[in-house]
């Protein structure tokens, strides 16, 4: 009989992965500020691996999301663009990998808004946020109910426009974006 080697054993300061999914939902579901719900998406950026998981942090994470989209920029942004709808984008296109999350209406609804808030009058978008913008409203406008979705919230309508118009030259030099007067910053 061959001798039984026993299973290496885990630290016992690390915690389980369930427990580091359920710390990083919590942080995203219950998270008493907005600065601990970010902190649940970067953890979440570092531990989900599988389906299940990605789908939990969905779950915990797109009422946080849907309301990041329609933040507006802080107002020491320079550069253009909105680092809350960036970062919002960039967790959508993640979760549209998978056929579940893709196929939702939640998940829809909120991907179609992103692509209103991006293509939106006056909207300042960096090359990421058009990015992942086309990637999210490409999957959701493929999905059963996508077009009737961005129909509804007048996407489409914003891409005839945006086609429509003559492209801006090329330059060097990004726009700076100065905060409207009066205009808040942060998520609200």
């Amino acid at each position: 009989a061959k001798p039984r080697v026993p299973a290496p054993a885990m630290p016992e300061s690390a915690p389980p992965p369930t427990a580091k999914l359920d710390h990083c939902c919590g942080l995203l579901e219950r998270g008493k500020s907005d600065e601990e719900r970010f902190v649940g998406l970067l953890l979440a950026s570092k531990i989900v691996a599988a389906p299940a998981g990605l789908r939990r942090v969905c779950d915990a994470a797109l009422a946080f999301l849907a309301r990041l989209v329609q933040s507006p920029p802080p107002p020491d942004t320079v550069g253009g663009g909105n680092p809350y709808r960036a970062l919002a984008l960039s967790v959508l296109a993640s979760f549209v990998t998978d056929d579940e999350l893709r196929s939702r209406a939640d998940v829809l609804a909120c991907a179609v808004a992103a692509g209103a808030a991006v293509l939106g009058a006056g909207a300042e978008a960096t090359d990421d946020e058009l990015r992942d913008c086309a990637s999210v409203l490409g999957v959701a406008l493929c999905q059963p109910a996508g077009l009737a979705e961005a129909v509804r919230v007048q996407v489409i309508s914003s891409l005839a426009a945006a086609a429509a118009s003559p492209l801006p030259p090329a330059s060097d030099a990004a726009p700076s974006a100065a905060p409207e007067a009066g205009q808040e910053g942060g998520p609200a």
